[in-house]
């Protein structure tokens, strides 16, 4: 997207279009050297990534610095989220004995070392987010040997993670991906399950965007 001004047409996007309101939130969006730097508090890992997609497709900058933090669930510190982190990664039994480091720093989640696959990746990733304080996370785990990713990762990837969240029935939920772009299918059976799937697919680590189809079907679908 051209723009003359492009702290004005981020501010836009995130007030206009995401309906985030920038005193609440602290919003803030600055122009350094042609770099574009958003940062402030708001309530959803999808706004923030819609945010991110957005700013990166302003034309006039060369890159952009992401400051942004999903208000957390619960208020935690960064010991406590720390804690939980670990006991996350050792009770998975696919993530033992891996080499995975994480920092902590104002909810904040950097997460480092070495895994064996793009899937360990993912789902260490979303790990951490579902620490009730998280805040970001920052997903610097290396794959070793290198692997391609492909849409079909992805969406065998966010198979495993639903699978894995007690809050889903995942086996009325149909995954797809295509360029990045996840769609959600099925039925659940409530707004809170509809929401826990999309949330695990935002959560997922090079996911660009949602379609979330679910229908919610409180008693299940009526068999004749």
């Amino acid at each position: 997207m051209e723009s003359k001004d492009p702290i004005k047409t981020m501010m836009a996007f995130l007030t206009d279009r995401l309906h985030i309101d920038p005193v609440t939130g602290h919003l803030k969006v600055h122009l350094t050297d042609n770099t574009l730097t958003i940062e402030g508090s708001i309530k959803s890992i999808a706004l923030k990534k819609r945010a991110l997609l957005f700013a990166m497709s302003i034309t006039g900058t060369d890159g952009v610095v992401d400051r942004l933090k999903v208000k957390p669930s619960k208020r935690m510190t960064d010991d406590e989220i720390k804690v939980h982190v670990y006991h996350s990664y050792s009770s998975e039994p696919t993530l033992k004995g891996l080499s995975i480091r994480a920092e902590i720093k104002d909810g904040v989640i950097d997460i480092e070392g070495v895994v064996g696959s793009l899937t360990h990746k993912r789902l260490a990733g979303v790990l951490a987010w579902w620490v009730p304080g998280t805040m970001d996370v920052i997903n610097s785990l290396e794959v070793a040997p290198p692997e391609q990713d492909t849409d079909d990762e992805v969406s065998d990837a966010l198979r495993i993670i639903i699978e894995k969240d007690s809050l889903i029935d995942a086996s009325s939920i149909n995954i797809s991906a295509r360029n990045w772009i996840v769609t959600l299918e099925g039925s659940a059976k409530s707004e809170a399950e509809k929401n826990a799937a999309e949330e695990d697919a935002w959560y997922t680590w090079g996911v660009n965007d949602v379609i979330n189809r679910i229908n919610v079907e409180p008693f299940g679908r009526l068999r004749r």
